[in-house]
């Protein structure tokens, strides 16, 4: 067992979900010899230990549009993140220093959805302030 009690299956579990987090549980049970009731539950234990925290997509990034939203904190920076990162809106999210106490990566389809985002980001109570950077070109 190692880090967390992951043990080698749980390893292969995890890295079958990362290769297609849309993975049936039947495939993976065949892919590591478990019973689908064993996988379930063992994805189960991974999501209650916090090791799995969401099952996403990642979509391309030739598409869309993308911003950096800076955050200023209205008193405690790490509750503000953690408000922050809680929505699950941004593609990355980091603390930093400077003026500003946290900044996230976003993207979306369209100008109108990436601002419904920094609407949400906005209305957090541990945010003060925002300055938002709308990428016009992917180097």
């Amino acid at each position: 067992m190692g880090i967390n009690g992951i043990d080698g299956i749980d390893k292969k579990i995890i890295d079958l979900l990362r290769e297609n987090s849309r993975i049936r549980n039947v495939q993976i049970a065949s892919h590591v010899g478990l019973t689908e009731g064993a996988v379930r539950s063992r994805i189960d234990k991974l999501f209650r230990k916090k090791v799995i925290r969401r099952f996403t997509i990642d979509t391309s990034t030739d598409a869309g549009v993308f911003g950096i939203v800076m955050l200023k904190a209205k008193g405690e920076t790490k509750k503000m993140m953690h408000e922050v990162s809680s929505l699950a809106l941004h593609l990355d999210a980091f603390e930093i220093s400077g003026e500003f106490d946290g900044c996230v990566l976003i993207g979306a389809d369209s100008i109108s959805s990436l601002d419904q985002k920094i609407d949400k980001f906005r209305k957090c109570s541990h945010v003060g302030d925002t300055r938002t950077f709308i990428a016009v070109k992917k180097w």
